[in-house]
């Protein structure tokens, strides 16, 4: 489980400025001090040489294959996974789902009455072993991930997958026909990636409920994937914590320019921009930081892009503390903080267009987004409204120590921080400091995991960030659902909201029929959400990518992964 949708990239870099400059192409240009603009789709086109090496660099060590698993599969595993998966979909960088032509010639809704897709398969689609790409391997996923065919499988998101009442395959399993039990507005996210069912079976029988769970928790979880459906596949997992790949001579898509691309752990960001500047990576993607920014937009021979990205930033409070159980003072504290001051003392200092977010479901320019928080006072950074809310409410001891309408004072709110993260913790200090004239004492703490001090228990806020995607519905689910007692899935519930009439406009809008209708209950979810003050909106999450100039057709992919395209990345060849 995670807070943000991040990863982080490398490639081996040399400085080759004017190359760059006479041969890139395509869409987006590099301004004068290396930043790229333009159309994302098509940033950093170039024509490549065949050959050579790519270094792409991970963050987080990685303790779990398994990317479908919720159970510490990190972003280093989503950004290797990505080259080794298929997927019936694909995102592109503008965050359009398109059909992976490579794997699929067709993917449509044939029925709605019982709703039924059929996705047909490309006879060349292969695994790495050499074996075919077939029906079986939807039927295991599927069945993976639907809690009904495997209670404790520890899938990240069995949305979706839960409403399938069937996956049959026909025409020696080319052919697969998805029929549901209820309609999933967003079937287009499904099977976007797949598992190898062969390769499950290596693992034990599959065909219990008991099989699926060692195979999914255990085997995939645990072993070093030998298999690839992408155009590179595993040749080693290093003692550092580093992965090789090299081309898979099995890939039935276009074949790759690189001949391996490695993936280097690096897990202090502060050292990212040093190792791009030296060579011992050619590409970086940490979370942008006002520094880390700074350093790049001084290196030579280096292009970057800053990009709205694919999550929101947000302030969560935990509503099983006991006195932020008081609606009356959320409301406050929303009113006491002002948003566009967190925004110019932090992602403001290298991103000039950010401003507040204003809904909690949809992220800016998406169909439905709307200003849903403004007219409850969201973020407005109004002591003295905030006063009247808590003096209205019956509190005392407003402005110096703050106690309830029982009189009880009101405990020291922890603020939980990552350690390391010091844009995290800039925003931690702008909290306390605008709660500080309510009577409020907010405490920082820097802790080394905030997903495991969360799940602890122990905090009252924190500011983190949660991945969106173009599937509105989906994306949201997993936040605003309320959870029932031992679910699994619902563990990224992070502060532990629920509301009924949310629960109910949640389920309707995975059951519309259109995209339009979805996004209709969405917004009526949108506006009660607000009314609960359990979430402060920030900002939509910027997304940092710096490449070294040599490099050709690596972009970033905010909504989907930068490696979504590696058999196009390569070094810079002739014009």
């Amino acid at each position: 489980m995670a807070f943000r949708r991040k990863h982080s990239l490398a490639l081996t870099t040399s400085a080759v400025a004017l190359l760059l400059a006479a041969c890139a192409g395509g869409g987006g240009t590099a301004s004068g001090d290396g930043r790229v603009t333009g159309d994302v789709n098509t940033a950093n086109t170039a024509k490549v040489a065949k050959g050579g090496t790519a270094t792409y660099t991970i963050t987080y060590p990685i303790s779990n294959w398994n990317v479908l698993n919720s159970a510490g599969a990190t972003y280093s595993v989503l950004d290797i996974s990505s080259v080794l998966l298929p997927g019936a979909f694909m995102i592109k960088p503008d965050g359009t789902p398109v059909r992976n032509e490579t794997l699929v010639t067709s993917a449509e809704k044939v029925g709605d009455s019982p709703q039924t897709i059929k996705y047909t398969i490309d006879p060349k689609a292969v695994w790495s072993d050499g074996r075919p790409i077939s029906a079986d391997d939807f039927i295991y996923t599927w069945r993976a991930l639907d809690p009904r065919e495997c209670p404790k499988c520890q899938a990240s998101n069995t949305a979706g997958y839960d409403r399938i009442k069937s996956v049959k395959g026909s025409d020696g399993g080319r052919t697969v026909t998805v029929v549901f039990d209820k309609p999933y507005v967003d079937w287009q996210a499904l099977f976007s990636p797949f598992l190898p069912a062969h390769v499950a079976e290596t693992y034990g029988p599959t065909d219990t409920a008991a099989g699926l769970e060692k195979s999914f928790n255990e085997g995939f979880a645990k072993s070093v994937p030998k298999f690839s459906a992408g155009p590179f596949r595993i040749q080693e997992y290093t003692s550092d914590g580093s992965v090789v790949l090299v081309r898979n001579e099995k890939w039935f898509g276009t074949p790759p320019n690189l001949e391996k691309l490695v993936f280097r752990l690096i897990t202090d960001v502060a050292q990212q921009p040093t190792s791009l500047a030296n060579g011992e990576v050619d590409v970086i993607y940490p979370n942008p930081q006002v520094d880390i920014v700074q350093q790049v937009e001084e290196l030579p021979a280096v292009r970057y892009q800053v990009t709205p990205g694919a999550s929101v930033h947000k302030l969560w409070l935990n509503l099983n503390a006991r006195a932020l159980q008081d609606v009356a003072l959320r409301k406050a504290i929303f009113q006491a903080v002002r948003v566009q001051d967190v925004i110019d003392k932090t992602i403001g200092q290298f991103d000039d267009t950010a401003e507040p977010l204003l809904s909690h479901m949809f992220i800016g320019g998406a169909p439905g987004y709307s200003d849903v928080v403004s007219e409850l006072d969201y973020g407005i950074g109004d002591v003295g409204k905030a006063k009247k809310t808590l003096t209205d409410a019956g509190y005392t001891g407003v402005g110096s120590k703050l106690a309830d309408p029982d009189g009880k004072a009101v405990p020291p709110l922890r603020i939980v921080v990552q350690a390391g993260d010091q844009l995290r913790a800039s925003e931690a200090q702008l909290v306390k400091a605008a709660l500080a004239p309510l009577g409020l004492d907010v405490q920082v703490a820097t802790v080394a995991n905030t997903i495991e001090a969360v799940q602890e228990g122990n905090w009252a806020m924190t500011v983190a960030t949660v991945s969106q995607s173009p599937f509105a519905t989906t994306s949201n689910i997993p936040y605003y659902l309320s959870c029932p007692e031992g679910s699994t899935f619902c563990r990224f519930n992070l502060n532990n909201y629920g509301n009924p009439k949310v629960d109910r406009l949640l389920n309707e809008a995975l059951s519309a029929t259109s995209a339009a209708a979805a996004t209709k209950k969405l917004q009526e979810a949108d506006r009660i959400v607000s009314s609960d003050y359990a979430i402060l909106p920030l900002y939509q999450n910027r997304s940092f990518l710096a490449y070294s100039a040599k490099l050709g057709n690596v972009r970033d992919n905010s909504l989907g992964f930068p490696t979504y395209n590696t058999e196009q990345w390569g070094l810079l060849g002739e014009s």
